[in-house]
């Protein structure tokens, strides 16, 4: 059976629709029934293609699903970049990560299928295979609020205390982002951003 890394994305644009038609496909299914209810047979089904044509461009269901996910992630997190670049310099790094992590949940909340996307993960994986790295979009988001809070970390503990920020914020934001009731979101939140400039200041 082929890798992930064997199949590669079509060149050719009837092609690249069929796989977009079974990303769309898996999406809707995922959506009104779950993600127990997304398998390759259902997506084929939904598709109205044989189900061996899902696997030219997909080793299986789970990697229908990973890359549901990842696009589901960098949307969200494009949508918290523009809240950050439009924070003033020099709020002090509690106020400008509160509003980080306030912009997160609306963004991943308002996301059709973000949290759907993201239980599915979180099932599916290890924490470390769940949790970005300073070197992700995250970390990248955490680095440019350190440089909007104007909050410098130590040299010689940078890269681990970044590890231990951007894993702390990757897991406890999830449990806000779970929470329906805006107020108590709003003070798990406000309680993460707490502990994060405890941590950091």
């Amino acid at each position: 059976m082929p890798t992930s890394k064997d199949i590669k994305k079509p060149s050719q644009e009837r092609a690249r629709v069929r796989r977009h038609k079974i990303l769309l496909c898996a999406h809707d299914l995922l959506a009104r029934e779950g993600a127990a209810a997304v398998t390759t047979t259902s997506i084929a089904q939904e598709a109205e293609i044989p189900v061996g044509s899902i696997y030219r461009y997909f080793t299986d269901k789970e990697a229908i699903l990973s890359e549901l996910y990842d696009t589901a992630y960098a949307e969200v997190e494009t949508e918290v970049l523009k809240t950050l670049e439009g924070l003033e310099r020099g709020l002090g790094f509690r106020e400008t990560h509160s509003r980080l992590i306030h912009a997160f949940w609306r963004a991943a909340r308002s996301h059709p299928s973000f949290r759907l996307l993201t239980r599915w993960a979180n099932s599916q994986r290890s924490l470390w295979d769940v949790t970005p790295g300073p070197d992700s979009n995250l970390g990248q988001m955490v680095i440019r609020t350190l440089e909007v809070a104007e909050t410098t970390l130590p040299a010689a503990r940078r890269d681990v205390m970044l590890r231990t920020t951007v894993t702390t914020l990757s897991v406890l934001v999830d449990q806000a982002i779970e929470e329906d009731d805006e107020q108590v979101a709003a003070a798990l939140i406000e309680e993460l951003a707490t502990l994060l400039a405890a941590y950091i200041e």
